[in-house]
């Protein structure tokens, strides 16, 4: 019976331990490629600005590393300084990092609806707050920025989440759990593109996504 015992303490440190070191792996991968994309930007700029502007394509915002795709900020809540660096893939990449962009949606500025989904930990305790006519910043490694501001907000159960199916719009989705810390419900967000103005943004430099989807991603699993 006490070898029983045991082993029932065991497994249960198990059971909290594991998901307590994966928190802490994706903090850390979180935090130094923010702080690798916060090193760049207008600090790489090679030669002087030209016509009273920085030359673009002289400029690198973020670092070289594959795995980073664009800076997110939730402008929208300023007084946290929330802010993570997406990676871009499938929702396997949550595994890793804290917070991706879904390959084979649109790039941030092009048609359709891009989707974002992240970890509310161990970063954004207080991301609930964010709300309609809140903004969010995306920029990608040209530093080229895409603002977009909330339209729509939901608290829903997973299995009522159909904002991933793709859109006519130039849209923002994006999608975390709730509550923190837990994951019994979804946090949704539409946003939609306010600068540049819809169908005149550039191409952009992320690496990834797409200007067309299919019928949209699976449900991430947080």
């Amino acid at each position: 019976m006490l070898l029983l015992g045991i082993a029932a303490v065991l497994a249960g440190a198990a059971l909290i331990v594991g998901p307590l070191l994966g928190v802490f792996s994706r903090g850390n991968a979180d935090k130094s490629a923010l702080q690798d994309w916060n090193s760049g930007g207008s600090q790489k700029l090679v030669g002087p600005p030209r016509g009273g502007s920085a030359d673009v394509s002289k400029v690198t915002c973020g670092d070289s590393s594959p795995s980073d795709y664009a800076l997110v900020t939730f402008t929208g809540l300023s007084q946290y300084h929330y802010a993570g660096v997406s990676g871009n893939g499938t929702w396997d990449l949550l595994n890793q990092r804290s917070m991706v962009h879904y390959n084979g949606t649109p790039n941030p500025g092009q048609q359709g609806n891009v989707i974002i989904a992240f970890h509310r930990e161990p970063d954004y305790q207080y991301i609930n707050q964010m709300g309609v006519g809140d903004t969010i910043t995306i920029q990608d490694k040209s530093c080229h920025n895409y603002v977009y501001k909330i339209t729509q907000a939901w608290n829903l159960p997973p299995s009522q989440v159909t904002q991933l199916a793709p859109t006519s719009g130039y849209d923002l989705t994006l999608i975390t759990c709730d509550p923190w810390w837990q994951d019994y419900d979804r946090l949704v967000w539409r946003a939609t593109l306010i600068s540049p103005s819809p169908g005149t943004a550039s191409p952009g430099n992320f690496g990834g996504g797409a200007s067309s989807q299919g019928s949209g991603p699976g449900q991430p699993q947080f």
